[in-house]
């Protein structure tokens, strides 16, 4: 199989950044997925990144005429968008598209192949990125990389260096792992530690390192998944959970979680699909969670509060 045509759900902070990427690679042979006033929007805006516009090809129903389908489709959405987003593309992938999930989060492949049984559906999850949308413009210094991969014990049902090959090839840096299924895990732990303690404290990584109130939070959070782990034989260690700490006391200072930059523009968040699902996962596996059960029911307490503040404003206006 080739990689020839890719495309993009998704045109926030990642999906922009790498979608900028992409395009100046592939040209027409990249574009978005998008339909509605989503497709409107991109076709007559388009996408700005580091305060360049381009407007790339909008994809949003398939011509008969055109016989190359999208061989590699990346999910760039926020995990609440997702449900939405998989009938969105119902009627506009094949049975051989690649579809590859880059969401927050350990839920996001399951329902991605129980949507699509009979398509590829690899893991994976974009690290090391500073991209960040500040209103209509992207900025990003570092595209951070794409890491890939199966679970371990899984049949591996495609040649993912043809994945990677396709990324590289648009300047993306792109690793495959053996078990990816425990990287996604590992992530989680950091945006479990990181995202929900900085909103609840109102902390920039800066404060991470300083305050030691800020770490216990961040390792009692993250002790509960690390708990939850052992009894679904994930992998994850002690060291796992004690190397992350050391991440988020030594990440760039002046960076904000994206759930807190969530909160300050009074926007949904993804706690649902962080505490929420360590909630879940904790009763499943005979785990109590009571670190994450606060810290969800404080923050979904401040997203609510937000959004009515915000369509407050809007009906004033």
């Amino acid at each position: 199989m080739m990689i020839k045509r890719i495309g993009i759900v998704g045109a926030g902070a990642i999906g922009c950044s790498l979608g900028s990427a992409l395009y100046r690679e592939y040209g027409d042979d990249f574009c978005f997925v998008a339909k509605g006033k989503r497709a409107e929007k991109l076709r007559k805006s388009g996408i700005i990144v580091n305060g360049e516009k381009i407007y790339p090809k909008v994809y949003s129903e398939k011509n008969p005429e055109d016989d190359e389908d999208i061989n590699l489709l990346l999910l760039c959405v926020k995990n609440y968008s997702l449900e939405e987003t998989l009938k969105d593309i119902q009627d506009l992938i094949s049975e051989k598209t690649i579809i590859l999930p880059l969401l927050n989060g350990v839920t996001a492949v399951d329902e991605v192949r129980k949507a699509f049984p009979q398509n590829i559906v690899p893991y994976g999850i974009v690290m090391r990125t500073d991209a960040e949308r500040i209103n209509k413009n992207v900025t990003v210094s570092v595209k951070g990389e794409i890491q890939i991969g199966f679970g371990k014990g899984e049949e591996i049902t495609t040649d993912l260096k043809l994945i990677k090959k396709s990324m590289e090839k648009a300047g993306i840096s792109c690793v495959i792992y053996e078990d990816m299924r425990y990287m996604l895990w590992r992530k989680w732990m950091i945006n479990i530690g990181s995202n929900q303690v900085s909103v609840l404290t109102g902390a920039q990584f800066k404060y991470f390192g300083r305050f030691e109130e800020i770490i216990i939070l961040v390792t009692e959070a993250i002790q509960e998944i690390l708990e939850i782990s052992k009894k679904l034989d994930i992998g994850l260690s002690e060291k796992d959970r004690d190397d992350i700490v050391r991440i988020l006391i030594h990440y760039p200072p002046e960076k904000k979680t994206s759930m807190l930059q969530d909160i300050e523009a009074m926007r949904k968040t993804e706690i649902d699909y962080f505490a929420g699902t360590v909630i879940k996962l904790g009763k499943n596996t005979g785990v109590d969670t009571p670190v994450n059960r606060i810290l969800y029911y404080a923050i979904k307490a401040k997203e609510k509060v937000g959004l009515a503040e915000r369509q407050s404003k809007r009906k004033t206006l």
